[in-house]
């Protein structure tokens, strides 16, 4: 069964979750204001906090942190797939990319895929789940492969 048949109010554990060409979900707006409080909190770079000094940079205007373009779209995968599963946290992430600036105004959408399903033994296996975010214009601004821990049932 694919994890995208699986939308209702339910727990979906590692034996319940097959390789699916994915679905797209979710919707974060990137302000200007938040663009400049985590900058200027996590990755204090003009760039990220100096909208006038930015305006002369090779990217034309303000651009937020790929930490914090990061940050939301996790929060996109959460509220969209990993908190209808068993997660038992993750072993960490592969390719993880910014191919894109990220900025003020920018909404951004996820689209997931699940690319393998690995069981390491009888209770729990790890899920290889690629995640891209891409702005209402269609740009991908961050891309990784994701591998949460999941319990079987």
């Amino acid at each position: 069964m694919s994890i995208a048949g699986n939308r209702q109010s339910m727990t979906v554990f590692l034996d319940d979750v097959d390789t699916w060409d994915g679905e797209s979900y979710g919707e974060y707006e990137m302000t200007r204001e938040e663009i400049v409080e985590f900058a200027e909190q996590y990755d204090p770079q003009w760039f990220h906090t100096d909208p006038e000094r930015a305006k002369d940079s090779i990217y034309d205007g303000l651009i937020a942190s790929g930490w914090h373009t990061a940050s939301a779209s996790m929060r996109l995968f959460v509220d969209g797939f990993l908190s209808e599963t068993a997660t038992l946290g993750a072993k960490g992430v592969d390719r993880l990319r910014w191919p894109h600036p990220v900025y003020p105004g920018d909404v951004l959408t996820i689209h997931s895929e699940i690319l393998d399903v690995d069981p390491i033994d009888d209770e729990r296996g790890f899920v290889r789940w690629k995640v891209d975010a891409t702005t209402q214009d269609g740009d991908t601004v961050f891309s990784m492969e994701a591998l949460p821990l999941l319990e079987r049932e």
